[in-house]
Protein backbone atom coordinates (compact mmCIF):
# COMPACT_ATOMS: atom_id res chain seq x y z
CA UNK A 1 0.00 0.00 0.00
CA UNK A 2 1.28 3.48 -1.06
CA UNK A 3 1.47 6.25 1.68
CA UNK A 4 -1.49 7.59 3.10
CA UNK A 5 -3.05 10.76 3.03
CA UNK A 6 -4.97 13.03 5.50
CA UNK A 7 -8.93 11.39 5.61
CA UNK A 8 -7.30 7.76 3.97
CA UNK A 9 -8.64 4.59 5.37
CA UNK A 10 -7.16 1.32 5.89
CA UNK A 11 -8.15 -1.51 7.07
CA UNK A 12 -7.51 -3.37 11.22
CA UNK A 13 -7.93 -7.14 10.73
CA UNK A 14 -10.74 -9.05 12.52
CA UNK A 15 -7.96 -10.79 14.58
CA UNK A 16 -4.81 -8.18 14.47
CA UNK A 17 -0.86 -9.63 15.23
CA UNK A 18 1.47 -7.15 16.26
CA UNK A 19 -0.52 -3.91 16.86
CA UNK A 20 -0.92 -1.86 20.07
CA UNK A 21 -4.59 -0.18 20.60
CA UNK A 22 -4.27 2.72 22.94
CA UNK A 23 -7.56 4.03 24.53
CA UNK A 24 -8.95 6.42 27.24
CA UNK A 25 -9.47 4.48 30.49
CA UNK A 26 -10.19 5.83 34.17
CA UNK A 27 -9.31 8.97 35.53
CA UNK A 28 -8.31 9.93 32.13
CA UNK A 29 -5.28 7.77 32.11
CA UNK A 30 -4.35 6.52 28.60
CA UNK A 31 -3.80 2.19 28.59
CA UNK A 32 -2.29 0.09 25.91
CA UNK A 33 -3.31 -3.46 24.86
CA UNK A 34 -2.71 -5.84 22.19
CA UNK A 35 -6.72 -7.16 21.15
CA UNK A 36 -9.45 -5.55 20.59
CA UNK A 37 -11.24 -7.97 22.87
CA UNK A 38 -9.24 -6.23 25.92
CA UNK A 39 -10.81 -2.51 25.10
CA UNK A 40 -13.86 -2.15 27.89
CA UNK A 41 -17.19 -1.07 25.84
CA UNK A 42 -17.18 2.21 27.14
CA UNK A 43 -13.83 2.77 25.28
CA UNK A 44 -14.78 1.23 21.72
CA UNK A 45 -15.77 4.45 20.09
CA UNK A 46 -12.35 6.08 19.80
CA UNK A 47 -8.87 3.83 19.58
CA UNK A 48 -5.67 4.47 18.31
CA UNK A 49 -4.50 1.73 16.47
CA UNK A 50 -0.40 1.59 16.50
CA UNK A 51 -0.04 -1.23 13.64
CA UNK A 52 4.11 -2.39 14.36
CA UNK A 53 3.99 -3.56 10.72
CA UNK A 54 2.11 -2.90 7.71
CA UNK A 55 0.50 0.70 6.11
CA UNK A 56 1.62 3.79 8.57
CA UNK A 57 -0.63 6.64 8.55
CA UNK A 58 0.92 10.34 7.30
CA UNK A 59 3.29 11.92 9.20
CA UNK A 60 1.59 13.95 12.21
CA UNK A 61 -1.73 11.80 12.17
CA UNK A 62 -2.84 8.32 13.98
CA UNK A 63 -4.58 5.70 12.89
CA UNK A 64 -7.88 5.23 14.96
CA UNK A 65 -11.06 2.87 15.07
CA UNK A 66 -14.42 2.69 16.11
CA UNK A 67 -14.21 -1.29 17.48
CA UNK A 68 -17.91 -0.38 17.78
CA UNK A 69 -18.65 -0.85 14.46
CA UNK A 70 -17.25 -3.95 12.80
CA UNK A 71 -17.02 -5.14 8.74
CA UNK A 72 -19.13 -8.04 7.87
CA UNK A 73 -15.89 -10.01 7.75
CA UNK A 74 -14.74 -8.43 11.34
CA UNK A 75 -12.58 -6.46 10.35
CA UNK A 76 -12.71 -2.36 11.23
CA UNK A 77 -12.18 0.63 9.00
CA UNK A 78 -9.17 2.80 9.83
CA UNK A 79 -9.40 6.70 9.48
CA UNK A 80 -6.42 9.34 10.98
CA UNK A 81 -6.86 11.50 12.72
CA UNK A 82 -4.20 14.20 13.87
CA UNK A 83 -1.84 13.61 16.41
CA UNK A 84 -2.64 16.20 18.85
CA UNK A 85 -6.36 16.07 18.27
CA UNK A 86 -6.53 12.29 19.51
CA UNK A 87 -6.19 12.69 23.18
CA UNK A 88 -8.38 15.52 23.26
CA UNK A 89 -11.25 13.74 21.03
CA UNK A 90 -10.83 10.13 22.97
CA UNK A 91 -11.33 11.93 26.36
CA UNK A 92 -14.41 13.16 25.27
CA UNK A 93 -13.29 17.00 25.46
CA UNK A 94 -13.45 20.03 22.84
CA UNK A 95 -16.43 19.18 21.46
CA UNK A 96 -17.17 22.82 21.34
CA UNK A 97 -13.89 23.46 19.52
CA UNK A 98 -13.47 23.23 15.83
CA UNK A 99 -11.94 19.69 16.10
CA UNK A 100 -13.54 17.02 14.05
CA UNK A 101 -13.99 13.17 14.28
CA UNK A 102 -13.17 11.03 11.60
CA UNK A 103 -16.80 9.80 9.65
CA UNK A 104 -17.68 6.70 11.53
CA UNK A 105 -15.92 6.99 14.90
CA UNK A 106 -17.50 7.76 17.84
CA UNK A 107 -16.09 9.98 21.07
CA UNK A 108 -17.27 9.21 24.28
CA UNK A 109 -20.83 10.89 24.99
CA UNK A 110 -19.39 12.99 28.18
CA UNK A 111 -16.10 13.57 29.50
CA UNK A 112 -14.83 10.51 31.61
CA UNK A 113 -14.33 11.33 35.56
CA UNK A 114 -11.35 12.03 36.20
CA UNK A 115 -11.66 11.14 40.02
CA UNK A 116 -12.27 13.16 42.72
CA UNK A 117 -9.20 15.30 43.12
CA UNK A 118 -7.62 17.16 40.30
CA UNK A 119 -4.49 19.07 40.46
CA UNK A 120 -3.98 22.05 37.91
CA UNK A 121 0.07 22.66 38.09
CA UNK A 122 2.66 23.91 35.85
CA UNK A 123 6.24 22.12 35.64
CA UNK A 124 8.27 24.98 37.21
CA UNK A 125 6.17 25.23 39.80
CA UNK A 126 8.04 24.39 43.03
CA UNK A 127 4.73 24.33 45.95
CA UNK A 128 2.90 22.08 42.94
CA UNK A 129 5.98 19.69 43.45
CA UNK A 130 5.52 19.81 46.99
CA UNK A 131 1.60 19.05 47.14
CA UNK A 132 1.69 16.10 44.13
CA UNK A 133 4.88 14.72 46.43
CA UNK A 134 2.59 15.06 49.60
CA UNK A 135 -0.65 13.47 47.77
CA UNK A 136 1.54 10.71 46.55
CA UNK A 137 3.45 10.20 49.80
CA UNK A 138 -0.30 10.02 51.30
CA UNK A 139 -1.69 7.43 48.95
CA UNK A 140 -4.31 9.82 47.68
CA UNK A 141 -5.53 9.19 44.12
CA UNK A 142 -5.07 12.56 41.75
CA UNK A 143 -4.88 13.35 38.45
CA UNK A 144 -2.31 16.62 37.75
CA UNK A 145 -2.83 18.70 34.28
CA UNK A 146 -0.14 21.18 33.37
CA UNK A 147 -1.98 24.64 32.51
CA UNK A 148 0.93 25.24 30.35
CA UNK A 149 0.88 22.37 28.32
CA UNK A 150 -2.80 21.29 28.15
CA UNK A 151 -4.87 24.84 26.75
CA UNK A 152 -7.94 22.50 27.57
CA UNK A 153 -7.00 22.09 31.22
CA UNK A 154 -6.41 25.63 31.85
CA UNK A 155 -9.91 26.29 29.85
CA UNK A 156 -11.18 23.92 32.50
CA UNK A 157 -9.47 25.32 35.28
CA UNK A 158 -10.57 29.14 33.92
CA UNK A 159 -14.72 27.79 33.96
CA UNK A 160 -14.21 26.43 37.41
CA UNK A 161 -12.97 29.14 38.70
CA UNK A 162 -15.50 31.40 37.16
CA UNK A 163 -18.58 29.84 38.28
CA UNK A 164 -16.99 29.30 41.75
CA UNK A 165 -16.33 33.14 41.83
CA UNK A 166 -12.22 32.64 42.52
CA UNK A 167 -9.26 34.07 41.36
CA UNK A 168 -6.57 31.92 39.95
CA UNK A 169 -3.72 33.81 39.29
CA UNK A 170 -1.30 31.03 40.67
CA UNK A 171 -0.62 27.81 40.98
CA UNK A 172 -1.36 25.00 42.33
CA UNK A 173 -4.97 24.92 42.21
CA UNK A 174 -6.52 21.69 43.41
CA UNK A 175 -10.34 20.81 42.83
CA UNK A 176 -11.35 18.37 45.47
CA UNK A 177 -15.19 16.72 44.64
CA UNK A 178 -15.97 19.99 43.06
CA UNK A 179 -14.27 22.61 46.20
CA UNK A 180 -11.19 24.57 44.30
CA UNK A 181 -8.67 25.82 46.46
CA UNK A 182 -5.81 27.74 45.04
CA UNK A 183 -2.50 26.84 46.84
CA UNK A 184 -1.12 24.41 48.92
CA UNK A 185 -2.90 24.42 52.66
CA UNK A 186 -2.12 21.27 54.41
CA UNK A 187 -4.34 21.59 56.82
CA UNK A 188 -7.84 22.89 55.05
CA UNK A 189 -6.45 20.27 52.28
CA UNK A 190 -7.11 17.01 54.80
CA UNK A 191 -10.15 18.35 56.06
CA UNK A 192 -11.48 18.43 51.99
CA UNK A 193 -10.31 15.12 52.04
Amino acid sequence: MGVAEVGSTSTLPAEPRDVILTFAGERGLFKDVKSPAEVPEEARGMVRVNMLSGPQPPPGTLWVANLRAPAADGSWTLTTVSRDDFEELALGLGRSSTVEVPPGIEPPEGAPTSGEIIVYKTDWCGVCKKLTAYLDRKGIPYVAKDIEKDPAAAGELQAKAREKGIQTGSVPVIDVRGELMVGFDRARLEKLL
